[in-house]
């Protein structure tokens, strides 16, 4: 007779565990400011090569811009025609994201999705600039996460 009673428990407890780590796992305004002290230093970083902002919801249809309001995209213009041979995208606060990047240079423009996991801010593998598109006039970037908590940068690499 005591089964029944415990088998009935045991969902409950799992749904009441699983709501509590739910709430744990609710970034805090330390949170979010570590994350914008880490953006601002990859842009500074970035000399004059980078792109970045807050992300945007995905779930929301929003995209972001390099000030962190909601935009269609991040983009560097570059003076003259440089040569890149891969992007570094980083992202903090979010567990995965979905970037666009567009390549302008006088061959062209082409745009490219990747689909990251973030791995709190640590580099992760360059992403090859397109062979024919490697002298860049411009470069443009989107990004979004699931809940549009966090920051990204993407950074043309020489």
């Amino acid at each position: 007779m005591l089964r029944r009673p415990a088998a009935l428990l045991a969902p409950l407890l799992l749904v009441g565990l699983l709501s509590g780590c739910a709430s744990l796992s609710q970034p805090t305004e330390d949170d979010r400011a570590a994350w914008e002290t880490w953006y601002r230093a990859g842009m500074d970083a970035g000399d004059g090569s980078a792109v970045g902002g807050r992300f945007a919801n995905a779930a929301a249809g929003e995209a972001s811009d390099a000030s962190g309001s909601a935009a269609d995209r991040a983009q560097v213009d570059l003076d003259s025609a440089r040569t890149f041979r891969s992007v570094e995208l980083r992202c903090i606060g979010s567990d995965r994201a979905s970037f666009t990047l567009t390549y302008t240079g006088s061959a062209g423009s082409t745009s490219t999705t990747q689909e990251l996991v973030c791995h709190d801010g640590a580099a992760l593998t360059p992403i090859a600039v397109p062979t024919a598109l490697q002298s860049l006039t411009s470069f443009a970037a989107t990004a979004t996460s699931p809940d549009g908590e966090g920051f990204w940068t993407a950074t043309l690499q020489p």
